[in-house]
Formats: C-alpha cells, sequence, structure tokens
C-alpha cells in the first residue's frame, strides 16, 4: 500500500511540475470558463456589484464573449469614464434592473443603454445601474447608496423582472439593515471549502486532473442536453430521434422554473413572501425617487416563457400596484406578441436562452421612446 501511495504522490509532483514549467504556458491550458470574475465582487451593502474602472472580456452562457467597460461608480457604460456627482449640462437617466438591463450577452452599445444613448443623444447622459440577479430590495439600497453619497438624478426607469419577485425569497438582511452576501447566507461547512478548494488547485496545476475536470464539464453538458431534448420529445409529441436541436432550444428557452409564478396557480402561492418582500422594496424605492424629485417609470415585459404560455399576474398585479401607489407605469407586452410565437423567440431572443437578443433591445427601446416623456 505504501509503494502505491508514494508512486501516485511521485507521479502528481511530476505532473504538477511538468504542467506549471510547460503546460501552462501554451495557449491550450487556458479556460475561460473556469477564471474568476475577479471584477464581480461582494457588497456589504446590497449583495454584489461590479468593480469600477474595469475593461474586460467576459465569457457569458456558454460561448458569447461580450466586452464589460464599468465607469467610475461600478455602472457598465461605453467606456472608462469619471462620473460627477451632478451633471448640470445633461439630464441623467438612471436604468434600474437585473441581466436584462445590464445587457447579458450584448456588447454595450447594443444593450439598452447603448441604444437609448444612441436614440437620445448627446443632451442625456444614460447611467445603467443594473447588475445580473439584482431584485428589489438591492435596487432601493444601490439607488439609496448612490442617493446618499450625493448623485443626482434626473429620471429613473425601473425594470422590474419576472424572476425578481422569485429572487427576492432568498433576500436576507444583517441587524444593520444591508443585505447578506451569497457567502454570508450559503456559508459552507470547513471540510466542503477544504475540498472544493483542494480540488481547484489540483485542477489548475496538474494536467491530468485538468483533463478530468473538462472530461466532466463535457460529460455534464451532453447529460444536460439529453435530458433537455427528451423533455421537448415528450412536450411536442416526437420520437427522442425526431427532436431537433431547435426543438430543444426552444424548450430550454420557453421552460425556465422560475418564469412559470405568473400564469400557474400553486407556483403562483408559492412566491407570496418574494411578492410580499418585492412591493415593501418598490415602495420604499419610488419614495426615495418622488422625495428626490426623480421622475420615474415601473416597466414590465414578458420573458419568452410568457409569451408562449401568457401570463395571469406579474402585468396585471404591478399594474393594480402602480395604480394605487400613483406610479407611472408602462408595460411592454404588447410589443412582444405574434401568431408565429415560436419564430418571434428565436428572432429576438438569444438562442437557447431567455435574454433579448439586439433584435429584441430594439423592441424595448422603441417601446421606451415612444411611451415615456423625456
Amino acid at each position: 500500500m505504501k509503494k502505491y501511495i508514494l508512486f501516485f504522490v511521485s507521479a502528481l509532483l511530476i505532473d504538477i511540475i511538468i504542467s506549471n514549467l510547460v503546460f501552462k504556458n501554451t495557449k491550450y491550458w487556458k479556460n475561460s470558463a473556469w477564471e474568476k470574475k475577479w471584477w464581480r465582487v461582494s457588497s456589504s451593502i446590497y449583495h454584489h456589484d461590479i468593480l469600477p474602472n474595469i475593461d474586460q472580456i467576459e465569457i457569458w452562457g456558454e460561448k458569447i464573449k461580450q466586452r464589460l467597460i464599468t465607469n467610475s461608480i461600478g455602472f457598465r457604460d461605453k467606456e472608462i469614464r469619471k462620473i460627477s456627482k451632478i451633471n448640470p449640462d445633461n439630464k441623467r437617466i438612471l436604468l434600474i434592473g437585473d441581466s436584462f438591463i445590464e445587457g447579458s450577452g450584448l456588447n454595450y452599445k447594443d444593450t439598452l443603454a447603448g441604444q437609448l444613448e444612441s436614440y437620445l443623444g448627446s443632451e442625456f447622459e444614460i447611467l445603467n445601474s443594473a447588475v445580473g440577479s439584482y431584485s428589489p430590495s438591492i435596487y432601493y439600497k444601490k439607488i439609496k447608496y448612490y442617493i446618499d453619497e450625493g448623485y443626482k438624478f434626473d429620471q429613473a426607469l425601473v425594470f422590474l423582472d419576472v424572476s425578481d419577485i422569485y429572487d427576492e425569497m432568498f433576500i436576507k438582511f444583517n441587524e444593520q439593515g444591508n443585505i447578506l452576501t451569497y457567502e454570508e447566507t450559503k456559508e459552507r461547512p470547513f471540510y466542503k471549502k477544504v475540498f472544493y478548494s483542494a480540488g481547484r488547485l489540483l485542477r489548475d496545476n496538474s494536467t491530468v486532473f485538468r483533463f478530468l475536470y473538462i472530461l466532466s464539464d463535457r460529460s455534464e453538458l451532453i447529460k444536460n442536453y439529453i435530458k433537455l431534448k427528451i423533455k421537448a420529445s415528450k412536450e411536442l409529441k416526437k420520437s427522442f430521434f425526431e427532436t431537433k436541436r431547435d426543438d430543444v432550444m426552444f424548450y430550454r428557452m420557453t421552460h425556465i422554473d422560475r418564469g412559470f409564478w405568473t400564469f400557474n396557480d400553486k407556483k403562483f402561492n408559492e412566491i407570496q413572501e418574494g411578492l410580499s418582500q418585492s412591493e415593501k422594496y418598490l415602495i420604499k424605492l419610488f419614495e426615495l425617487l418622488k422625495k428626490n424629485e426623480i421622475n420615474s417609470t415601473l416597466i414590465v415585459y414578458p420573458w419568452p416563457t410568457q409569451i408562449l404560455y401568457g401570463d395571469e399576474y406579474h402585468e396585471k398585479y404591478w399594474k393594480f400596484f402602480s395604480e394605487q401607489y400613483e406610479i407611472n407605469f408602462l408595460s411592454i407586452y404588447d410589443k412582444f406578441k405574434s401568431k408565429d410565437k415560436k419564430d418571434f423567440i428565436f428572432k429576438n431572443f438569444i438562442y437557447g436562452d431567455i435574454h433579448w437578443n439586439l433584435s429584441g433591445t430594439k423592441i424595448v427601446n422603441e417601446a421606451i421612446l415612444s411611451s415615456v416623456n423625456f
């Protein structure tokens, strides 16, 4: 047994030495999917954020590369630039939202912020505070932070995503009223920390372990695709082999669990806590905006799921909410209607995903320009 252990340890050491001296210096070693996105950080006040003044090529999803640039306050922007607390020369438009508004999978000029900036011209300054996985309590905490810091805004567009209500159920607060970070709410036992740290260490320094990780990742992708294909074939009443890639990707785009609550009574009942907390922090947010004389609009839009199956709760609920609290309200649901739903979804959303592509973002941009008084 000792001989086997000694052999294993010796082989591993030789592997690590050769990997670091030879293979790490080749382009084949790099794996962007494993690289830590150090620019995406925790926030002790509002959960998470993006670092200021960064310019990075970021892998989004499985293959898409997007260029992510932030300004001096960490908002996504067209270039690294200094943001003053007051801009007397331009009307300042603040965008508040999650990954849709951050512009997942798109370069800045193609995002909603980039398109609005292009259409509105130099008299307006667009500031995009949105970050993926944000929800109403984070919207409120983040905007309050910047207003308390002395930043002035003229108008705010608040985009309420279908997933926000689900995400809000997992937001927790500390004694100071700040939002606990993911690390604070998902504390792992010590042995798990050691296990995962050792795994990453071996993956990043051993050719053998790196190969095993790549094999595991590829196997997982294939396994997940096969699972989706089985579900899609059942949904479409086709045989497994008759089900094409487009069928699988369409099923994936329209069957995200977090989107089911808007038309399924059982799922709707399950998200009542998130709905209540979302309402609470949206009230606080719009009161904050009103107090600081910032004109505001609450905007809702559908996922591919709602386009396909309809929406009994999201749009109606927030329309009534807006009327009740005298908030300007804009629904973009009508702009996402089509007789050929499958074709429309493929044309306006990233293939295999729920986020808008360039064409879908243009629909939102045009709806806002025609409905909001700037």
